[in-house]
C-alpha cells in the first residue's frame, strides 16, 4: 500500500488551524515573517508536536503586504546575505523534521536563480529534508546540500501541462470544484510523497477532508 502525507500551510493567523491539523499529517509552521509572529509559531508547533504530525519549518520574505507571495527579486550579493541571514533566522526558532519554502521563495528556487544558495545553505546548516516539487530545480537544491527531497504536489492549484505551478495571477489557478480537486489528488498521488492544503481560503477544511477521503477510497495510506 503506497503512504501519502498530508501537509497543511499553519501558524499563519487563520482561524482555520485546529481543523486542518487534524485532518493533515505534517504541517508547515509559518516562521513569523510573511505573516503570523513567533509567538504564534512557538505556540503552533507545540500543538503540532502534541498531536503527533511532522513539522517542517516554513520560512518566507517579510512580505506581510502580499503575505511573501510577491515575485523575488535579487539584484546583488549583499541581498543574498540578508536572504540568507532571515532564512537562518527565521529557522532557528524552534526544531523542525523539513523545511518547506514558502510563497515566492518558493517559487524563485524551482528553478537556478540567486535565490538558490541562500537555501543550499540553511539546509547545509540544518541537515533537514527540503519539501519541494520534484523534476525542479528543487531536486537541484536538495542534492547540493546533500538532504532528502520529499515531493509534494498541490490539491488546490491548477497545474500547466509542463506540470508547473499556474501562476496565482492567472484566472483558475487556485482551484475550488471539488470533483477537480478529488480527480488532482488521486493522479499526484501516484508520484508524490506529499499533497498540500494551502491553509488560508474559506474552504480549506472541507478541501482538506475530501483529500483525505479520496486517498483513503482509493486505497492509500495516510501518513508521513
Amino acid at each position: 500500500m503506497r503512504r501519502v502525507d498530508i501537509n497543511v500551510d499553519v501558524g499563519e493567523g487563520f482561524a482555520f488551524d485546529d481543523a486542518l491539523l487534524r485532518i493533515a499529517t505534517s504541517a508547515n509552521v509559518c516562521c513569523g515573517a510573511h505573516a503570523g509572529s513567533v509567538e504564534l509559531c512557538l505556540e503552533t508547533v507545540a500543538r503540532c508536536r502534541s498531536l503527533g504530525l511532522r513539522v517542517g519549518a516554513h520560512p518566507g520574505v517579510a512580505d506581510r503586504a502580499n503575505m511573501g507571495r510577491a515575485p523575488l527579486v535579487i539584484k546583488d550579493e549583499h541581498e543574498s546575505a540578508e536572504l540568507l541571514r532571515t532564512l537562518a533566522e527565521q529557522c532557528s526558532v524552534a526544531k523542525w523534521d523539513y523545511v518547506k519554502p514558502h510563497g515566492s521563495l518558493y517559487n524563485a528556487t524551482t528553478e537556478p536563480g540567486p535565490a538558490t544558495a541562500p537555501l543550499v545553505a540553511v539546509l547545509l546548516r540544518l541537515q533537514l529534508p527540503l519539501m519541494g516539487i520534484a523534476g525542479t530545480h528543487h531536486g537541484h537544491v536538495a542534492t547540493a546540500a546533500a538532504v532528502p527531497l520529499i515531493s509534494e504536489g498541490f490539491a488546490d492549484r491548477a497545474y500547466s501541462p509542463d506540470r508547473r505551478l499556474v501562476p496565482r495571477t492567472q484566472l483558475g489557478a487556485v482551484l475550488s470544484d471539488h470533483g477537480q480537486i478529488a480527480d488532482q489528488v488521486l493522479v499526484l498521488a501516484e508520484r508524490v510523497d506529499s499533497i498540500c492544503v494551502h491553509g488560508d481560503s474559506p474552504g480549506c477544511v472541507e478541501i482538506a477532508a475530501l483529500v483525505r477521503r479520496t486517498l483513503a477510497d482509493a486505497g492509500f495510506e495516510v501518513g508521513s
